[in-house]
């Protein structure tokens, strides 16, 4: 099990998702396009990219490298905790969300995915999930080159077995 230093302000910076199962999801993107673990996601090396709206502003540090490298090794997934936005703005968020990503993003209305994996507050979190659907990654940060090449170098390993 490999785990990576980072730095948050969340309450709880020590806590980490590393070891949990996969947790079994449906949801909706900006699109409204339904989501399910089950069917998507399962048995498959899957990075799991979260952050609320701060975090947001970080995403494509991780992103961009991250993307491009395990194009064809790992599947991704995009998650935005929407959970604080009042019920009367979803419609919004979705229009804004359209707007600004071309590709899903699986909107967490209830803050169920997020709560569950522990993600720290203000950064995106990034998961590594293997294909026995165990969380063996996770960290989050701003994406700073010599962070994302720890992160790249632990896939990398897990990758490798």
């Amino acid at each position: 099990m490999v785990l990576l230093a980072s730095t948050t302000r969340a309450l709880a910076p020590d806590v980490k998702a590393i070891g949990k199962k996969a947790i079994p999801f449906m949801l909706e993107d900006q699109y409204g396009r339904s989501w399910k673990w089950d069917q998507h996601w399962k048995g498959k090396p899957t990075v799991l990219i979260l952050a609320d709206r701060t975090g947001s502003e970080y995403t494509k540090n991780w992103t961009d490298q991250l993307t491009v490298r395990y194009k064809d090794k790992v599947q991704f997934v995009a998650f935005a905790d929407v959970s604080l936005a009042p019920g009367f703005i979803k419609n919004y968020i979705k229009e804004r969300f359209r707007e600004a990503f071309s590709y899903s993003i699986l909107m967490d209305w209830d803050g169920d995915v997020f709560e569950y994996y522990h993600v720290q507050e203000g950064l995106p979190n990034v998961i590594f999930i293997d294909e026995t659907e165990t969380v063996r990654l996770h960290t989050w940060g701003t994406g700073k080159a010599e962070h994302v090449q720890q992160l790249t170098n632990a896939i990398d390993r897990l990758l490798s077995r």
